[in-house]
């Protein structure tokens, strides 16, 4: 009996020890690698952070970048009137987010949506008045609008006449970032250069905006240990640098990461707490410890944990790397050609190392009439042109490196190609260029000695300078002049839905035609069939089938007059003294119309270019 007793309390001695070096494995266990593993999230989920944060950034400087250029670019093509109250603002300007356009001069202040409110002494506009685009808010104006302002100058007669100023939802901002959260507590705000809150990721927390939360400025009314810890990393943040802190909100310790928006002396910041990451860690530690009953399970468990970790572990790393890989394509590639882009090219001039080449080439282009056809077919058509050009240069030159290095600017980079090659690919680019109705300027600098690119590069722009001017001084202007116009002829008779055109068209006009006068040629909108062959029967003179127009459709008591109406040198006279003139006459078939004549916008003496409108006078509708 009291063998068995011993037997018994052994086996319960050796069942304790068991549990209880079993308990001190799983406690060591829990211990050290809770506290590893929790270095290590933390660390990862910080680094993760601050991706998202250099994304962010790179986003908003995009959003102010690209409206900045767009406002610079209608800046530069805006015509001001002599009378304010005459200014018209184009409908086809419609940049995203946009409340309104506004022009503001000595005079006073025109908004395209009709408000009144003087705003010729705001910070932006005082600058832009002294020919320096700016930025302004976002903030929120005397209607209580929260706004963003993008101003330029505009000019006139070589000094600044007014200033153009874009006004956007400056809510906006808050948009950009609200997919820069993570997990349940994160999220993100931006601050301005004084430390104030314009945008946030959690609209929960909008009023930190319309409130204007500032922790400067809650330090100054009282002592505050959250402001404090908060306005800290604020603080570097505004001195230009980038990194991670911790702060103390509600009662808790925060993560936070902060990087600079340089351009307009912004903070993104990014942050997480410290209780939800130390949840994700006991939650996942628990729950494998909790898989079986003995030491054999827990091992096999642990290593399972250990195995599904380092999944994760590899898992996340590749969507970091995934992360990494798009902020990549974002800093390093233009997003519209998917050339390299600016950062790129000034990466492979700083580390260009010329003795790794037996030769290398320098081809600098430029995109000839960009401009004239942003402002006359809109921007779509600009991108088309410069993807074009872009594929163009990357097809031929398959063993060298294409950059955009500005709206039209294009560099290539040529390793160890020879001098012949390099001359035939690009006049091969251009050739094919022009049949597109393209033209580039090309400048083109090749060594196999001395290899010194940014020389080279020097060169080759100047050589372009050269190409271009001879371009312009030759016929540049008359060719993109005529590319332009057989593009909107194309756009009006072979894009748009030529029968539903013509049918609302002409019960009102009987022709619309731009004629030149100084070259006596046109371009017909709409033209009836009968004048069609009038033209063809005249050579295509605009002024003979003007001619043959009188004697054949209209009314003999009308004719001379109607013929003298329509000379161009009396034309000329009457459109220099006003804008526009108009007759009416009636035709043989008794139907009445009104002629009107006006100067079209390049009516300058080289290219007389206007506008004649055959209407239909009194309803009159029979051909």
């Amino acid at each position: 009996m009291n063998q068995k007793k011993h037997v018994l309390m052994l086996g319960v001695r050796i069942v304790l020890v068991f549990l209880a070096a079993f308990s001190i494995l799983v406690f060591t266990v829990y211990v050290v690698f809770s506290k590893n593993f929790q270095s290590m999230l933390t660390d990862y989920t910080m680094q993760l952070i601050g991706s998202m944060v250099d994304q962010g950034v790179i986003s908003v400087e995009n959003e102010l970048n690209s409206s900045k250029e767009a406002l610079e670019d209608f800046a530069g093509s805006f015509e001001v009137p002599s009378d304010i109250e005459q200014i018209e603002f184009p409908e086809n300007f419609n940049a995203s987010n946009m409340l309104r356009l506004v022009y503001v001069s000595e005079r006073g202040t025109v908004s395209s949506d009709g408000r009144e409110l003087d705003v010729r002494e705001r910070q932006d506009i005082r600058k832009a008045y002294t020919g320096e685009s700016c930025l302004y808010g976002p903030y929120f104006n005397e209607e209580k609008e929260y706004v963003m302002c993008y101003s330029a100058p505009v000019y006139k007669n070589g000094r600044v006449a007014g200033v153009l100023s874009m006004e956007k939802d400056g809510y906006y901002f808050s948009n950009l970032i609200k997919n820069l959260t993570y997990a349940n507590t994160g999220e993100s705000y931006i601050i301005n250069a004084e430390g104030t809150d314009i945008a946030v990721s959690n609209q929960d927390h909008i009023s930190w905006v319309n409130d204007c939360y500032n922790a400067r400025l809650v330090l100054r009314e009282e002592e505050d240990a959250e402001a404090r810890s908060v306005m800290e990393l604020e603080e570097k943040g505004l001195s230009g640098e980038s990194g991670v802190g911790t702060y103390y909100w509600d009662d808790g310790l925060c993560y936070l990461a902060y990087a600079p928006i340089p351009s307009v002396h912004w903070v993104l910041l990014a942050g997480i707490r410290e209780e939800e990451l130390i949840s994700m860690m006991k939650s996942t530690f628990i729950t494998s410890l909790a898989e079986g009953p003995i030491l054999q399970m827990c091992l096999i468990v642990f290593f399972i944990m250990m195995s599904l970790i380092s999944y994760w572990i590899i898992s996340s790393a590749k969507k970091n790397a995934a992360i990494h890989q798009k902020l990549n394509i974002i800093a390093n590639y233009d997003t519209l050609t998917g050339t390299k882009n600016r950062n790129s090219y000034h990466t492979a001039i700083d580390t260009f190392d010329g003795q790794s080449y037996h030769s290398f080439g320098c081809i600098y282009t430029d995109v000839n009439g960009l401009h004239e056809i942003n402002n006359r077919l809109g921007h779509q058509a600009g991108d088309l042109m410069l993807e074009t050009v872009a594929d163009k240069l990357v097809e031929a030159f398959q063993k060298g490196e294409v950059y955009r290095i500005g709206g039209d600017e294009f560099v290539v980079l040529c390793q160890d190609m020879e001098k012949q090659d390099v001359y035939d690919y690009i006049n091969q680019v251009r050739q094919d260029l022009m049949l597109k109705g393209y033209e580039i300027s090309i400048g083109v600098e090749w060594r196999d000695k001395e290899i010194d690119i940014k020389s080279m590069v020097t060169l080759a722009e100047k050589a372009m300078q050269r190409d271009k001017e001879h371009f312009y001084k030759e016929n540049g202007k008359e060719r993109q002049m005529r590319t332009l116009n057989q593009a909107i002829e194309q756009m009006v008779l072979e894009k748009q839905d030529a029968d539903t055109f013509l049918s609302v068209l002409s019960p009102e006009f009987k022709g619309v035609y731009f004629v030149d006068l100084a070259s006596d040629t046109i371009r017909h909108l709409f033209i009836p069939s009968y004048f069609e062959e009038m033209l063809k029967e005249s050579g295509d003179k605009f002024s003979k089938a003007m001619v043959l127009y009188a004697e054949q459709i209209v009314k003999p008591e009308f004719r001379k007059d109607f013929i003298e109406f329509c000379d161009y040198q009396n034309l000329e006279i009457q459109l220099n003294s006003s804008s526009s003139t108009e007759y009416s006459y009636q035709r043989m078939d008794g139907s009445w119309l009104t002629l009107r004549i006006l100067k079209f916008k390049n009516y300058k003496p080289q290219t007389q270019e206007t506008l004649w409108i055959f209407e239909v006078n009194d309803n009159e509708n029979t051909m």
